[in-house]
């Protein structure tokens, strides 16, 4: 898992890359933001999820749809990054594989009974 820190980094960057290449498109924009966040998401905290998807708001809200850095609080496209990273948190409860070595937990210790 990534800190909050880094999936913050993480997602920024992948925001103002996406904001530089498909400015002009809106919906595309706003498709490509909503991959950033979940895949950010998937691997950080829930603050970097969040963080994630508040600063691709902005960048969103203030070079793809706004002029210039003016920020235009559009709420839609803030839900839709807030579901996108709120869905993706899945990723902190699946299945992840096992760092311990099996052979070297006390059998005792998992089953009262063995021991």
């Amino acid at each position: 898992m990534v800190g909050t820190v880094h999936g913050s980094a993480l997602g920024f960057a992948g925001g103002v890359v996406v904001t530089a290449v498909a400015a002009g498109w809106p919906v595309f924009a706003l498709v490509l933001l909503v991959v950033v966040v979940a895949v950010v998401s998937w691997w950080t905290t829930v603050a970097g999820a969040a963080l994630a998807a508040a600063q691709c708001w902005g960048l969103y809200g203030g070079f793809v749809v706004g002029d210039g850095g003016h920020l235009v609080a559009d709420w839609p496209a803030l839900a839709v990054l807030a579901v996108a990273a709120t869905a993706s948190l899945s990723g902190l409860v699946r299945d992840r594989p096992s760092t311990v070595d099996p052979a070297a937990v006390d059998p005792a210790a998992v089953d009262p009974v063995a021991g």
